[in-house]
């Protein structure tokens, strides 16, 4: 329990035997519940995982790989049916710092319906972090913040989030992307769905991870993600201006 609410972390996790167990080991002990969620790994993580002696884990395995935004909708479903007031996202590689959850975790306390992790409000985060990846964070960043009409700074590809359970509640989970790009398309939805959004700044501790991310796949999926968004947005502002115009025609011809 944190602040007299339950607390759930989800972990999407796929082939991290080398960081599964450090990675379970920095999440904070007020929290409740652990969801590792493994997308069908083809290392030892499930062995790695089963060996964990923590009564907080709760450990569920997909037979093939569906994408860690599949492996993060699974997490979700399973942390609502464990009562939890706030469910959290970590990632599995041990990249997160546990200490940071505390923060996010108080702004959705404070009323904040969904509380993204923002790596470029942290000085030891940017300079830490690689510049081709940087600079890349950057670009689609400022992209997504176009594409949704958001004021403020973002962190668009950082999966560090904490959802209160009355906002996940109204995500239509099963329309969102499976793969890659998962915590963009989650902002895209909160935004959507009118939930009060804010960042906090958090660190990333990097260490021998080795990114499976292909460039090559990952730069168009998410420049799609983007384009779809912005069209929903304009789209749907259009439809409403035009559903208003017709509703004042009605009611003049009324009088």
């Amino acid at each position: 329990m944190y602040r007299g609410s339950k607390i759930t972390v989800v972990m999407p996790v796929h082939n991290e035997q080398a960081h599964i167990e450090r990675a379970i080991a920095r999440v904070p002990a007020f929290v409740d519940h652990i969801i590792a969620v493994d997308d069908g790994s083809t290392d030892e993580t499930l062995k790695r995982l089963a060996q964990i002696r923590d009564e907080r884990l709760i450990v569920i395995s997909h037979p093939k790989n569906q994408g860690v935004g599949a492996a993060s909708k699974t997490g979700y479903r399973r942390g609502l049916s464990t009562g939890a007031d706030l469910i959290a996202i970590m990632d599995g590689d041990g990249q997160m710092d546990g200490g940071d959850l505390h923060r996010l975790l108080d702004r959705a306390l404070d009323g904040i319906d969904y509380v993204k992790g923002n790596r470029f409000l942290n000085a030891k985060s940017v300079a830490s972090m690689p510049r081709f990846r940087y600079a890349g964070n950057r670009v689609f960043s400022y992209l997504t913040k176009l594409a949704a009409s958001f004021e403020g700074s973002l962190d668009a590809h950082c999966g560090y989030t904490v959802i209160r359970r009355r906002a996940l509640e109204l995500i239509p989970l099963d329309g969102l992307y499976d793969r890659y790009g998962f915590p963009t398309e989650m902002f895209f939805a909160a935004h959507r769905a009118g939930l009060a959004i804010e960042n906090v700044s958090v660190a990333t501790i990097y260490g021998d991870e080795v990114s499976g991310i292909n460039p090559l796949t990952a730069v168009p999926t998410v420049l799609f993600l983007i384009a779809r968004n912005y069209l929903r947005r304009t789209l749907g502002a259009r439809r409403g201006g035009r559903a208003l115009t017709l509703k004042a025609a009605s009611a003049e011809s009324a009088e």
